[in-house]
Parts: C-alpha cells; structure tokens; sequence
C-alpha cells in the first residue's frame, strides 16, 4: 500500500463526524427543559404537586372550622290515627297531620367563641329561635383554637418545604439523568474513533503482511484488537441506549419519543465563598426550616398536654323567642357563667405531659443535629467542588498537550518519520482525555447540584 493511499485512509480517520444531530420533528431539550419537564410532567413531580395541594386543603379545613360557620336544616313530618272507645262505642280520630322545621347555625371564632343559633317552626310553636355565645376566659388555660390555627400554618409551612425539597432533588436527579445521556454519547463517539481507527491500522496491517513486511502474527493481533473495540462500541451503544431510556421515563414521555439532547457543559469557575453558602444554607435549608418548626410544634404539644387538669372558665349568654298559638311571643334572657376542674385525673395529665416534654427535648436535639450536619455536609461539597475545579483548570494544560502531539505526529507521519499507528494511538489517548474531560465537568456540575440541594436553592442564583 502506497504512503498516499495510507494517508487517504488516515484523513478519512480523522475526518469523522463528531456528533449524529437528531433528524426533523424529534423532542429537542436543553439541560432547562429536561428539568422542568421532570418537575412538571414526571411522576415525581405530580405526586409532590398533589401532596402540597392536599396540604394546602388540610390546612384551609382546619381555618374553616374555627372561623366560618355551618348550617344544619333538618325536616321531620308525621301522621297519627287513633281509636277511642266511648260508651261502647268507637270514635276515630284522624289523620293528623303534623311538620317541624329546624334551622341551627354554629359558629367557632379564632378568639375561641362559640355563636350558635337555632330556628324552628311547627304547628304549636310556629315562629321561635334561640341564640346563644359562650366565651372562654383565658386565665388558666391559653386559647386551644388559635393553637389549633398555628399548628395547621406550620404544618402546612413544613409542607411547603418538604415540597421545595423534592423539587431540589428532582432538578439533581433530572441533572443526573441528562448528564449520563451526555457521556453515554460521549463514550460513544470515542469507541467510533477507536473503532474506525483499529480498522484503518488492520487494513494497513494486512496490505502490509501481504506485501511481506510484516509478519502474519500481526494481522491476527490487529484483527482482535478490531474486534475488541468493536464489542466495546456495541457496549456503549447499549449503555447509551439505558441511560436514553431511563432519562425517558423520568420525564415521562413515550419510549418511542425520538430526543435531541441540546446542552452542552461548559466549564464556569465557581468563586462564592463557603461562609455565604453555610450563611445561605443556615437560613433556608428546607430541613432545617421544618425541624425548628417541628420544635415550635413540640412547644405547642407541650403546651396542651399541661392543660387538661387546669380550670377552666368561661362566660356565656342566651337569648330566645318563641309564639305559640294560645300565648302571645315570649322572650328569655339568661347570662351566667361556668367553671370546671379536672383536679384529679389518676396522672394521666401528668405522663402526657412528660411526654410532651420529651418530645419537645427530642426536638432540640434534632435540630441540633440538623444544623452540624448540614454544615459538614455544605463544607464537605465545597470541598469536592473545588477540588474538581482545580482538577479541571489542570486538565486543560493536558488536553491542549495531547492535541498538539497528534498534530506533531501528522506531520512526521506524512514525512515518513513515525508510523500511522503512532498517529492513531496519538489521536484515541486525545479523544480518551476530552471523554476525562466531560466526566469532570459532570462531576463539577454535580457537586454545584448537590450544594444547591444543601443551601436550598440554585448556587448559580444565590442572591
């Protein structure tokens, strides 16, 4: 084989495509796009959309109980006979007929008020009502139906981060998805090389074994080095294939969706300091939000189980009116108040609050622990994130090396100064250290995910 024919076989090595672009009509997603869409549309992202609306409903039940009010309307009809005897004889009476319709309103106040009025209306006692208000006075005890209004807030604020939460592990995940669609591709390119390499370095091995040059041992080793990077190509086709399927389903769209992957990593220096990201973490990570509010709802417990065998006082007033058919209206109006003591319940009170004080305990030790892990982990993340910025910064240096070598061995390779397979094994440990290369700009883009899961927001958009 002639040194021209060789280099036409080289050129054509080196002259790959890069990359296969999708064709015409396929689901073209940025890095962005995937994320929303697993947030939006992929089963995660629903189920913790129906979990916060289920939230937000518990807490509006809880509100609407202690403060708007409920009307009841009840009808009742009957009809009765009857056989009299008299003097022997039977006198029937009937049918009578008879209705009663009542109407009652009841009403909770967040000040603990209880309104309640009632309606009726019948035959004997045609127009009458009855109202009546009892107001709890707070001496003893605090208001248990503005407790009960906190604690829904709360819990609902827990739910709402709890939900923030998933999103931030939904984006990391989505991420992860996206990223090994990139290398799988990636790996896919660079066995193509390999690959296309190893067949040019066999038919020149042959053309040279043929012409005598070389001995017949030669072809064999070039042909099985053939068909190993073969076998390694079909692999990352099919991891490939794996990591599209997977990335598929977590967006949930049809496994026969054709998807053009758009984004492609780039490398930005990370320079915000540590302290603002623990600082930011402190304020608004999600788990440390709900574990102070956990102990606010610890205090709160507390605060109830103390209050069973305290007295309790209250006032109450009522008003009502009534017409019957042989009297004229007749008004009613009391006003009192009432006093109750549990003073001996058998200690029930007493274990429940020791209970409560337990838990109110176990509270501040977890969020205790929440924070010192938080801030290991925050400090653990920026340490992994600056030492694959350093990592990348001297990767650089290499990647530039290795493509001036290739360029170096062309070049002697058309002057007849080094052999075609110097060039290929010049060209694969290249193409190797660009695949290192996105593997650590992966790697540097997950860790940036992890501290954004950690600090409770995108460290990119930190205000």
């Amino acid at each position: 084989m002639s040194a021209m024919k060789i280099f036409a076989v080289f050129t054509l090595v080196c002259g790959l495509a890069p990359r296969a672009y999708a064709q015409d009509g396929d689901l073209a997603l940025t890095l962005d796009d995937f994320t929303q869409q697993a947030i939006k549309q992929g089963i995660q992202g629903r189920q913790n959309e129906l979990t916060l609306q289920s939230a937000g409903y518990t807490k509006q039940v809880v509100f609407k109980q202690t403060s708007a009010p409920t009307l009841d309307l009840n009808g009742t009809g009957t009809r009765s006979e009857s056989n009299d005897p008299l003097n022997g004889h039977s006198r029937f009476n009937g049918p009578n007929d008879s209705s009663v319709g009542n109407l009652t309103y009841n009403q909770l106040l967040p000040t603990g008020t209880a309104l309640t009025a009632a309606g009726k209306y019948d035959e004997s006692d045609r127009p009458g009502f009855t109202a009546s208000v009892t107001q709890p006075l707070y001496v003893f005890v605090k208001n248990s139906v503005a407790r009960t209004r906190e604690q829904a807030a709360l819990s609902y604020a827990n739910a709402k981060d709890t939900f923030d939460a998933t999103v931030l592990s939904i984006r990391t995940q989505a991420h992860s998805f996206y990223y090994n669609v990139m290398l799988g591709d990636e790996d896919i390119q660079v066995e193509k090389r390999k690959v296309a390499s190893s067949k040019a370095l066999n038919d020149v091995t042959v053309a040279l074994v043929e012409a005598g040059k070389l001995a017949p041992v030669e072809a064999m080793r070039s042909k099985i080095q053939l068909q190993t990077d073969q076998r390694t190509l079909q692999n990352a086709q099919t991891n490939w294939q794996k990591a599209l399927l997977n990335a598929k389903n977590y967006i949930y769209i049809s496994f026969d969706q054709p998807v053009k992957f758009l984004t492609r990593l780039e490398f930005k220096p990370f320079d915000i300091p540590q302290v603002r990201l623990v600082n930011y973490a402190m304020l608004h990570n999600p788990g440390l939000q709900i574990l102070r509010r956990d102990r606010e709802l610890a205090r709160l417990t507390f605060e109830a189980a103390e209050e069973p065998t305290r007295p309790t006082l209250a006032l109450n007033s009522t008003y009502s009116s009534s017409e019957t058919q042989l009297t004229s209206v007749m008004r009613n109006w009391t006003a009192g108040g009432s006093a109750n003591w549990l003073f001996f319940d058998s200690f029930i009170t007493r274990d429940q609050t020791n209970i409560a004080r337990l838990g109110q305990m176990a509270a501040d030790l977890s969020l205790s622990d929440g924070e010192r892990t938080t801030l290991m982990n925050v400090e653990t993340a920026y340490l992994d994130l600056q030492n694959t910025q350093q990592q990348i910064r001297d990767f650089q240096s290499s990647r530039e090396q290795a493509y001036r070598n290739v360029e170096v061995l062309r070049l002697r390779f058309q002057n007849g100064l080094d052999r075609l397979i110097d060039v290929f094994d010049a060209e694969t440990s290249a193409h190797d250290l660009d695949s290192q290369y996105l593997g650590l700009l992966v790697a540097f883009n997950q860790s940036k995910d992890t501290l954004s899961q950690l600090v409770g927001g995108d460290v990119e958009a930190l205000p």
